[in-house]
């Protein structure tokens, strides 16, 4: 299969293999190996793997020791590229992000030290405060040394792993869902408990194709949305 050398590889075998999966596949197939894929794409097995873990961590596939990877589900999901930065699209539409911060601690996981960063994002228009988004971030401490330092009621996340960390969030591959507000949810969000939402819940990559986050974001009844989708 053609993979553009110049652009994102690892982003590139994930949407081949997921739209491999919507058109041919069902729950319950196996899919090629890691070394037919390697073989398949031109690409080393390392990008592969990469490739393979994106696609579990959507719940797309599923991978069983010593037995391979298998599909798990089906169902189409939106792509969603240049997902950007809550600050970024605040500025492009003239208003003032504000940034309250839920909860902010670090967790281990598999070994790792990962910073789990829950945020609320409201709009700032007319001295009027408007929620936007419920936004729940994790990180990886080891590549992001210090991250929970900063004050990201105060500090933009993105500029700040830009600035600091010379790393360039580029590309996302979000699956979107409904979700049902809880209590929580509803009072932070404005809205009615059990109100119907949008969420949307994925993975960023940088420009190197490297995990940059695990995010989740709830949309509010507030926001709305422009989609542009490849046929």
């Amino acid at each position: 299969m053609y993979l553009d050398r110049n652009g994102n590889l690892r982003a590139q075998i994930v949407s081949a293999i997921q739209n491999d999966i919507f058109s041919n596949r069902k729950a319950g197939d196996k899919l090629p190996s890691e070394t037919e894929y390697s073989k398949m794409f031109d690409v080393t097995r390392t990008t592969v793997q990469k490739a393979l873990k994106d696609l579990e961590q959507m719940n797309l596939i599923e991978k069983v020791q010593g037995k391979g990877s298998f599909v798990r589900q089906t169902k189409p999901r939106v792509k969603l590229f240049n997902f950007k930065g809550f600050s970024d699209y605040t500025r492009q539409i003239g208003a003032v992000a504000v940034n309250r911060i839920i909860s902010a601690e670090i967790k281990h996981e598999n070994g790792r030290e990962l910073y789990f960063l829950r945020r609320l994002r409201l709009i700032k228009a007319d001295q009027n405060l408007t929620p936007m988004t419920l936004d729940e971030s994790v990180l990886d401490l080891q590549r992001f040394p210090g991250l929970n330092g900063y004050d990201f009621s105060k500090q933009s996340l993105y500029e700040t792993i830009r600035q600091e960390y010379k790393t360039y969030p580029s590309t996302s591959l979000l699956r979107m869902s409904a979700h049902s507000a809880d209590t929580e949810e509803a009072q932070l969000l404005d809205c009615d408990e059990h109100s119907a939402l949008l969420q949307a819940e994925g993975i960023v990559h940088d420009q190197n194709g490297e995990t940059v986050e695990r995010v989740k974001v709830i949309y509010s009844h507030y926001a709305e949305f422009d989609l542009t989708l490849g046929m």
